[in-house]
């Protein structure tokens, strides 16, 4: 990802099409998005919307914003649980918790998205329920933040765009040491 912003409590980072990710992959080398067939690390290519990711440190989560990969249309506010963001020598760290919450772009509803996923992470003795209990419910509190037009719900970021000469970034060779 680019740094958009960097407030030392806060970033925004860019994800764009055509950057260099890694995702779970089974033992063919293939992506997978299934904990018990995930058994290495596959380097694949972001390509379905634009996504900037607004994260405060000590949050248990970023605000993802989505746009369409070739209209820029505004496709939705997506809440990505995962553990406090922290600096590393490459740029940040931050673990997935696989449950996420998807608020429409007016902010008028949401849902959440990968339930199955987390209780096959619980199945697999990733997660507890408790966990799942807890997550739910700090969840519900980041919609109804939402929902009230809190920050950064009530900020022009759906108005931001990249700079147009910007490339796609590819990981660094020594991204896995």
């Amino acid at each position: 990802m680019r740094v958009v912003e960097d407030r030392g409590d806060f970033v925004a980072l860019y994800l764009q099409p055509g950057s260099s990710v890694i995702r779970m992959g089974d033992a063919n080398g293939e992506p997978t998005r299934d904990f018990y067939q995930a058994t290495r690390k596959v380097e694949g290519t972001w390509g379905i919307n634009h996504a900037l990711h607004l994260v405060r440190f000590g949050d248990r989560h970023s605000v993802q914003l989505f746009w369409d990969e070739h209209t820029w249309e505004f496709r939705c506010w997506y809440i990505n649980f995962q553990d406090p963001l922290r600096r590393s020598r490459l740029g940040f760290d931050s673990m997935d918790l696989t449950l996420d919450l998807v608020i429409a772009p007016d902010l008028d509803r949401w849902q959440w998205k990968d339930e199955d996923e987390f209780g096959q992470g619980i199945e697999f003795g990733w997660y507890t329920r408790s966990q799942l209990d807890e997550l739910k419910a700090y969840g519900q509190a980041v919609a109804q933040s939402a929902m009230r037009g809190a920050p950064p719900f009530n900020e022009p970021w759906p108005d931001w765009r990249p700079d147009p000469a910007w490339a796609a970034p590819a990981l660094p060779p020594d991204w896995d040491e």
